[in-house]
């Protein structure tokens, strides 16, 4: 390629290629950094998007079975106490409807908090119908800063009468009004609460 200066054909200078290939080369870095970026970006994105689902997800298939919780008692205990546990960092109980199997199904529920890795923890379903030796167990949730779970103790239906969360049951004579789970991971605090609707009344 030549150009026209003061009438007299010339080709470009060896300085003015070297400037070329560098203005050329710091262009593709800026344009390669720029489109990794925009990678990362979106991988994130298509991540977090990922993650909110799950929860989601989570979230409705814990709000089907525990609101399916049944207040069962033996059938030999005269003093009708209550089959549930509930402690910060697992419940169990028994319900009419199955996660695993997503219809109704009277199972033994019991979600459980197990480390995860450093400073992290992952929530786990086990169920296991009623009479038979079938546990199986899921991860749903998974790199949490906390899971734990709290339970609304009320005696009555009265107005007069006050309810409170406590933090552990230790009354097997009555049945949760509510289950709260909080979740904490990176900077999202959680709170998610559940009515029971089934209730036993206290004898």
């Amino acid at each position: 390629m030549k150009r026209q200066t003061g009438g007299q054909d010339h080709g470009f200078t060896l300085l003015e290629v070297l400037i070329s290939i560098t203005l050329i080369s710091v262009l593709v870095v800026i344009m390669a950094g720029a489109i990794r970026l925009a990678y990362r970006s979106i991988d994130r994105g298509e991540q977090k998007s990922q993650y909110l689902e799950r929860l989601k997800v989570c979230f409705a298939l814990l709000d089907a079975q525990i609101q399916s919780a049944l207040p069962l008692t033996r059938q030999d205990d005269e003093a009708g106490r209550v089959f549930f546990e509930g402690s910060g960092d697992s419940t169990r109980f028994a319900s009419n409807y199955s996660l695993m199997g997503g219809q109704r199904g009277y199972v033994i529920a019991a979600y459980k908090v197990k480390p995860d890795g450093e400073d992290k923890f992952a929530l786990y379903i086990e169920e296991n119908n009623i009479g038979v030796e079938n546990v199986r167990e899921v991860r749903l949730l998974e790199g949490m800063k906390e899971v734990r779970f709290e339970f609304f103790r009320k005696e009555s239906d009265a107005d007069e009468v006050e309810g409170e969360w406590v933090k552990e049951w230790t009354d097997e004579l009555l049945f949760p009004r509510k289950i709260r789970v909080h979740l904490v991971f990176g900077d999202h605090k959680l709170q998610f609460t559940v009515p029971v609707r089934a209730q036993k009344a206290r004898t």
